[in-house]
C-alpha cells in the first residue's frame, strides 16, 4: 500500500515521473473532465509510441496522433463531434502514414468500458451480450483478439467476453481532491470511474484542493481514493475545450472551428503551436484562451437536492 502523504505537484512534474514512452495510458473524460492539460504536457515533453485509451477518443485523441505521441489507440471513434466533422490528424495518420501509421483497437463504448470493468475488479474478463452478430471484434489483427466466446457454466449458452485492460497509468480530471488524492467528481462520468481505477499508477488533476473534511462530508462522489494515487495536480481550467460540470462551460466555438484550423499539415503545426508547444503550461494557455472567453464559459451556480447528512 502506499504510503498516505501530501502528493501535491506540477503536471510538468507529475507527466515527467510517471509517463514513460510505449506505456498505456488511460485519460479520463466523456465531454465532462476529459484531460486536455495532460494531454498537452504529454505533448510537450515530447513521450512517444504511448497506447492511449478511453471510451471516446475525439480531437483530444486527434492531437496527441499529429504530435507523434501515439502509436496505438484503443477506443470507439476518433472525430470531431460537432459539426460533425473529420479528425484531419487521424485521418492522415491511417490513410497516409503521417506522422507514421497508427494501429486502431476499436471497440464499442460498452465493449471498452466493460474491460475498465474488469481491470476495475481484478479479474481476467467480463461476459456481455451486444457484440452478438458485430464483426468489431475481428479488425485489425495486430491488436490480437480483442473477444471471444465461452460457454456459461450455468445456462450452457454461448456468450462473448472481453479481456481486462489494465494501463500502465492514467490521469484523471475531477472536481476537487485532498491533497492525499482522495478525489471526487459529479455530472457526467462515462468511463471515467472504471477507467482510472484499472490503471496501475494515477495523476490526479483537480480544479480545486480541499481539505480531507470536506471529502468526507460527501464520500459517495468519491471516484478514487489516495491509497492508489501516485501524484496530485492542481490545476483550473485543465478539461478545456470540454466542460467540469459547476466550472466551465464546453467551448463548442473552440471545438467545432478545430476542424478548420487543423484541416492541412501546416494549418496543424499553426494550431499546435498557438494551444501547447508554444505555452509553457495551463496557465499560460488561459492567456491565449483570454480573460473574455473565460467569463463567458464559466458555469453559473445551480444548487439543486441538497443533503441534510444530520444525525
Amino acid at each position: 500500500m502506499k504510503k498516505i502523504a501530501n502528493k501535491l505537484m506540477s503536471m510538468k512534474e507529475a507527466i515527467r515521473k510517471y509517463v514513460n514512452d510505449e506505456e498505456m495510458v488511460f485519460l479520463s473524460g466523456f465531454g465532462n473532465g476529459v484531460a486536455y492539460s495532460a494531454a498537452h504536457e504529454i505533448i510537450r515533453q515530447k513521450k512517444r509510441k504511448l497506447k492511449i485509451c478511453k471510451c471516446s477518443g475525439g480531437i483530444l485523441f486527434d492531437q496527441l496522433i499529429g504530435a507523434g505521441v501515439t502509436n496505438q489507440i484503443i477506443t470507439s471513434h476518433c472525430w470531431n463531434g460537432l459539426g460533425p466533422q473529420p479528425a484531419w490528424n487521424y485521418k492522415r495518420a491511417m490513410e497516409e502514414q503521417i506522422p507514421e501509421r497508427v494501429i486502431y483497437n476499436e471497440q464499442s463504448l460498452f465493449m471498452i468500458n466493460m474491460s475498465f470493468f474488469a481491470g476495475y475488479m481484478g479479474i481476467p474478463f467480463v461476459p456481455i451480450r451486444s457484440l452478438g452478430g458485430t464483426s468489431i471484434i475481428e479488425h485489425p489483427k495486430e491488436v490480437g483478439i480483442k473477444a471471444a466466446k465461452v460457454e456459461c457454466p450455468f445456462t450452457g449458452q454461448k456468450i462473448s467476453v472481453v479481456p481486462a485492460i489494465n494501463p500502465d497509468v492514467g490521469i484523471v480530471r475531477v472536481q476537487r481532491s485532498d491533497p492525499e488524492g482522495n478525489a471526487q467528481m459529479w455530472g457526467f462520468i462515462g468511463d471515467t470511474k472504471y477507467g482510472i481505477n484499472a490503471c496501475k499508477k494515477i495523476i490526479v488533476a483537480a480544479e480545486e484542493i480541499v481539505d480531507k473534511n470536506v471529502i468526507m462530508e460527501s464520500p459517495e462522489r468519491t471516484i478514487v481514493t489516495s491509497h492508489k494515487v501516485d501524484a496530485v495536480v492542481h490545476e483550473p481550467w485543465g478539461g478545456h475545450p470540454g466542460s467540469m460540470q459547476g466550472f466551465y462551460y464546453p467551448d463548442l466555438e473552440y471545438t467545432f472551428n478545430y476542424a478548420k484550423e487543423t484541416k492541412t499539415i501546416e494549418d496543424w503545426e499553426n494550431w499546435l503551436e498557438k494551444w501547447v508547444t508554444g505555452v509553457n503550461d495551463r496557465e499560460e494557455y488561459l492567456k491565449v484562451l483570454g480573460e473574455k472567453r473565460i467569463i463567458k464559459l464559466k458555469a453559473k451556480s445551480i444548487i439543486q437536492g441538497a443533503v441534510d447528512y444530520g444525525f
